[in-house]
């Protein structure tokens, strides 16, 4: 059975390998053929995608008598780290990347109870899609998997999926580094007022809040003042720290090797060897071990 030379070359525009293609028995002449095979590797039925070419709706459908699945678990099982994905193509996007990846075929909320069990004793990290249907998705499996970790696609143009993020010439294994556990609605909260902070969606965290809190109605954003949060940014980081030459070795990795770049025109640093970016505000949580509000008014203290 062959795949469409057309399908094989956006497949493969969209960083997915040959080899992987091969792996999972992609086909089709007139739409892409997914075959899904159940949790003991045995064929179940085939979803279908239509051509890349058409907007034509729906873009997927499936053989009738079609169940919901855990597609790729067959080939994730005895892997020690697995990341769930929104979506068949996302997850062979991960193994084309030499990543273990399992999606449920049914879409964001389709994520079963029964296959709890199956990820005993494994890293379990969760990256759905950058909307509000991926955040409830993703809430989803950490309510059924609190330990699990979760994993947010970068705010860029044209950019949802782990598809677009790697079709852009995204790098799936440092963008994983970024991955986060949450304990509850307080850390969740801490990390919302971050990004909020940085113009980052926050679409997971509403969802969560949302989601666990007794009287279920819409989380407002927390209010903070945007001059405080500035002015912490504006705290010179080499007053924290130790730099030789803007260089000096890495607070949030262990190296012997200086690799964390101090830039003085915007006083932030990169690290070239973890590829963390940082700001006056990270730098200090990292030394004193702080929440992002404690270290926003004492570092407002020191300006």
């Amino acid at each position: 059975m062959q795949l469409n030379i057309v399908f094989r070359d956006w497949l493969n525009s969209r960083k997915i390998s040959g080899q992987v293609l091969e792996d999972f028995g992609i086909y089709g002449e007139d739409q892409i053929v997914i075959p899904v095979l159940d949790l003991q590797g045995i064929f179940s039925f085939n979803k279908y995608r239509r051509s890349p070419l058409t907007d034509e709706k729906p873009k997927y459908w499936y053989d009738k008598g079609a169940k919901i699945s855990l597609y790729g678990w067959w080939k994730a099982k005895d892997e020690k780290t697995i990341l769930i994905t929104e979506g068949e193509l996302d997850c062979i996007t991960a193994w084309s990347h030499n990543i273990p990846a399992v999606t449920s075929t049914g879409g964001a909320m389709s994520f079963q109870k029964e296959w709890v069990s199956l990820f005993d004793g494994k890293e379990v990290i969760v990256c759905f899609d950058n909307d509000h249907a991926g955040a409830d998705g993703m809430v989803k499996v950490l309510d059924l998997m609190p330990d699990a970790k979760v994993l947010f696609i970068p705010d860029r143009a044209n950019m949802k999926d782990i598809s677009d993020y790697v079709a852009s010439g995204g790098d799936l294994h440092t963008l994983l580094k970024n991955a986060k556990r949450f304990d509850g609605v307080a850390s969740v909260k801490e990390d919302m007022l971050q990004r909020i902070a940085t113009f980052q969606s926050v679409y997971f965290h509403e969802a969560y809040i949302k989601a666990h809190t007794k009287s279920n109605i819409q989380y407002d954003r927390p209010t903070f003042d945007n001059d405080a949060v500035t002015n912490a940014k504006l705290y010179p980081i080499p007053n924290l720290m130790e730099f030789r030459g803007n260089k000096a070795c890495c607070p949030f990795h262990n190296e012997k090797t200086p690799s964390f770049n101090y830039f003085p025109k915007t006083n932030t640093c990169y690290c070239f060897g973890c590829s963390k970016f940082a700001d006056a505000i990270d730098v200090y949580r990292q030394k004193f071990g702080c929440s992002f509000t404690d270290a926003v008014a004492n570092l407002n203290k020191l300006v």
